[in-house]
């Protein structure tokens, strides 16, 4: 067991939890600034548990002289009580760079056993950087779902949302939906759905007197899938008792995508997904409103996000609201976030998601189940 973890505080809080749990430490020391007192707060009610036994160095980052100073005279003051870890994948590199010339004083005179390390997410272990250099040293703890969201001030509404693997039972009524999409939007070119008013006798669309075949084939499906119940069917008319649907026609248009990722990646889970929920409502940062979330998942300590949107065109406002919202749920970095799609997109719109990070799936390609599962366990 670790003696002493130190660690810089910063809006990238996933390393920080994650450390705490792979070394286990009896105290924890936080180096924080002023304006990260908030993202230290939920760290330290996500590590309580771990040990009760946690200490704040406050420093001013913007201010190398005085930053110096208060480290200086913190590690002064710190007993020669046992051996150090310090993790610096997050904070200033100012932050890190003070930090590590405080702790050079205090090896030299304390002789104690200090070592630094850094999280690489890509390999899943704390390379060693100090005193000799180790990849791979140690092994890293993996995060839960609500772990994730916790350290974040977020959770996930009680009860909201279909849990990937329970979606993964549903896996074959998802994909012929997917598979149906392209002539189902075609038979429903230029119809719309009555309104509840309307639809006394049954639900039926205006713009023919007909109920296409496939799109009967499709409310059969979205039947399977469990987003609705009871489905009757006579003539031009069809009524049916909501279960994770209150619009049929909106589940067989749109939201079985949703569904659809959570089933995917369900599928093809190599032990590494530690959960994930389809149309799942999350309370970000306490605020009292909750924001809901076509797919939210956690894998490999990253935070999974995907948008789902069946829509006419893509536009830059569905990229920056998947950008927006993937930072707002879980701070900076550590993600896997991204927008899947039915439309062509341009050229340009495809280089603007390239640079904000933000992942493209167009969800009719014959090889999207394939490119769903390489771009979320990237």
């Amino acid at each position: 067991m670790t003696h002493t973890l130190i660690q810089n505080v910063s809006d990238q809080c996933i390393p920080n939890l994650v450390a705490a749990k792979t070394f286990h430490p009896r105290r924890i020391i936080w180096i924080c600034t002023q304006e990260k007192k908030q993202a230290l707060k939920y760290l330290q009610a996500a590590t309580e548990y771990i040990t009760p036994d946690q200490a704040v160095w406050e420093v001013d980052a913007r201010n190398s002289e005085t930053m110096q100073r208060e480290l200086t005279h913190r590690f002064k003051q710190y007993p020669d009580d046992g051996d150090i870890v310090y993790h610096l994948t997050c904070g200033t590199k100012s932050m890190a760079v003070q930090t590590v010339i405080g702790l050079a004083t205090h090896i030299s005179k304390r002789h104690v056993k200090v070592s630094a390390v850094v999280m690489d997410p890509r390999t899943q272990k704390f390379d060693v950087l100090f005193p000799k250099a180790n990849n791979d040293a140690f092994a890293c703890s993996f995060l839960s779902f609500t772990e994730v969201l916790k350290i974040h001030g977020s959770e996930r509404r009680d009860k909201s949302g279909r849990a990937m693997q329970d979606l993964k039972k549903i896996y074959e009524p998802l994909e012929q939906l997917r598979r149906l999409h392209k002539p189902l939007m075609k038979a429903m070119k230029d119809r719309r759905i009555c309104s509840k008013e309307e639809a006394r006798n049954g639900y039926f669309l205006h713009g023919g007197s007909d109920l296409p075949t496939i799109l009967q084939q499709a409310l059969y499906l979205a039947q399977e899938a469990g987003a609705i119940k009871q489905l009757r069917i006579q003539q031009q008319r069809f009524s049916f008792q909501p279960v994770h649907s209150h619009d049929a026609i909106a589940y067989i248009r749109n939201t079985w995508m949703e569904d659809w990722a959570g089933a995917v990646l369900a599928k093809h889970d190599d032990g590494a997904w530690r959960g994930g929920y389809s149309s799942v409502k999350v309370n970000i940062k306490n605020k009292g409103d909750y924001q809901e979330f076509d797919f939210l998942g956690v894998r490999n300590n990253h935070l999974v996000y995907w948008s789902c949107k069946n829509i006419k065109e893509v536009k830059p406002a569905q990229l920056f609201e998947v950008d927006a919202l993937k930072d707002e749920v879980g701070g900076r970095d550590f993600h896997i976030s991204g927008l899947i799609h039915t439309p062509n997109m341009d050229h340009g719109l495809k280089q603007k998601a390239a640079r904000l990070g933000v992942k493209l799936l167009q969800v009719t390609r014959d090889d999207a189940e394939e490119t769903l599962v390489r771009l979320s366990c990237q």
